[in-house]
């Protein structure tokens, strides 16, 4: 249980450049938040995705990224300011190219082989995700603090990158009103034609913007009754959408709710099920993954997954975190090895710099690292194998934060 409920390292070996290219099967790919230079920075660990499932405990990082040395100075000569806390990361179809979103407003563009940065982008103040869909033409970025979605159009072969701010932003709170009172975009997940983008919003309800438009069009909507604050995990399965609603905000410090979207009735309307919720509970949803017909969706304050049979909507079964490994492991994200043979979820640290709201410190951690979790009965469950940790110790306090999570595959 939290504390705050009244219940009850040594830093890894850097490498510093750019590295080589793992020869295993798979990669994980996991950010930590925490300041590494003056207002700036922050770390990126990648791990051998086989050698971490063997031994978590032991397993070191096969390269370290500082990124306030070398990728803070190649930003800078494209946009004129520091990069900051590395938040989500998302991996291009082919595997190619992973895209890291900084609260400082950057996207990164790197090459997942050679690890070397290709583009740097300034989006404004913020960017809480940039989502790459799955025709690889296109990254649409969400900027909370300025309300806006942001198409980057991506040439990955010639390396060209690029958005026009008059076509290619879409202004979210000039679609503001009393259903959707705030339309701070949290995540914006494509489906599986990259047509249209489920933007999930801080204040609640959903935006469905076709990204293929130019300008960019909002098809249809759904209101903050029917999807509620501040949702970031997705997921498609067939033509159903699978979205989750979650905490850390002030209109929402606890909430967690998962629902199936319908997409049979686009682009003209959406329906949506709830088909879970824990609202009531000390839980916050956040991560969401599947492997087989199972959603695996990430309690982060109640330290659980729930296991959500897709066929039939149904809760099957809740995976306990706690144990001899943690007694608070405040997990985030979530992501499967390519076999899915295993689960990834990055662990929060005692000083969680974004997504928590100190009333109830949702996201509030004691082991900062990466749980690896064995999948057993095809997706239906799970037993946590072990803990690869993290730390950034900075004048006696423990300021590691690992957020952004990705697996890279063959």
């Amino acid at each position: 249980m939290k504390k705050h409920l009244g219940m009850l390292g040594i830093i890894l070996g850097f490498v510093v450049g750019w590295g080589v290219p793992s020869s295993q099967a798979y990669e994980v790919w996991v950010a930590d938040q925490s300041d590494t230079a003056k207002k700036s920075g922050g770390f990126l660990y990648i791990y051998d995705g086989e050698q971490l499932a063997a031994d978590p405990a032991k397993a070191k990082p096969t390269f370290t990224l500082d990124v306030a040395k070398e990728v803070n100075d190649f930003c800078q000569k494209s946009t004129q300011k520091n990069v900051r806390r590395p938040h989500m990361i998302f991996v291009t179809k082919d595997q190619k190219h992973a895209l890291v979103s900084f609260l400082s407003g950057h996207v990164l563009v790197m090459d997942t082989a050679s690890k070397k940065p290709i583009a740097c982008l300034s989006t404004g103040k913020n960017v809480h995700a940039a989502w790459p869909t799955p025709d690889q033409s296109m990254v649409i970025a969400a900027n909370i603090p300025e309300k806006k979605l942001i198409r980057i159009w991506t040439n990955y072969q010639e390396g060209t990158f690029s958005y026009d701010p008059q076509n290619d932003v879409l202004d979210l709170k000039a679609l503001e009103g009393g259903e959707r009172p705030d339309n701070a975009p949290i995540c914006p997940i494509t489906e599986a034609t990259s047509t249209y983008a489920f933007v999930t919003l801080r204040g609640g309800g959903l935006l469905v913007v076709n990204v293929k438009d130019t300008p960019m069009t909002v098809t249809t909507t759904l209101t903050h009754n029917e999807i509620h604050p501040a949702g970031c995990g997705g997921y498609q399965i067939g033509n159903t959408m699978y979205l989750n609603s979650g905490g850390g905000w002030p209109i929402a410090p606890l909430s967690y709710d998962i629902y199936a979207i319908d997409l049979s009735g686009l682009p003209n309307s959406v329906s949506s099920k709830l088909i879970s919720t824990r609202d009531t509970q000390f839980s916050d949803s956040h991560g969401l993954s599947a492997v087989g017909n199972y959603l695996w969706n990430v309690d982060r304050a109640g330290n659980m997954i729930e296991v959500i049979d897709s066929i039939s909507n149904f809760s099957v079964n809740m995976i306990q975190l706690v144990g001899p490994h943690s007694n608070d492991p405040a997990p985030d994200l979530i992501e499967f090895a390519p076999d899915g043979k295993y689960a990834f979820v990055n662990l929060r640290g005692p000083n969680p710099l974004t997504g928590n709201n100190k009333g109830v410190q949702n996201a509030k951690g004691s082991t900062p690292g990466l749980a690896v979790i064995k999948v057993v009965n095809a997706g239906k469950s799970g037993e946590v194998i072990g803990i690869a940790r993290l730390t950034h110790m900075v004048d006696g306090k423990e300021t590691a934060d690992p957020h952004g999570l990705a697996v890279v595959g063959p």
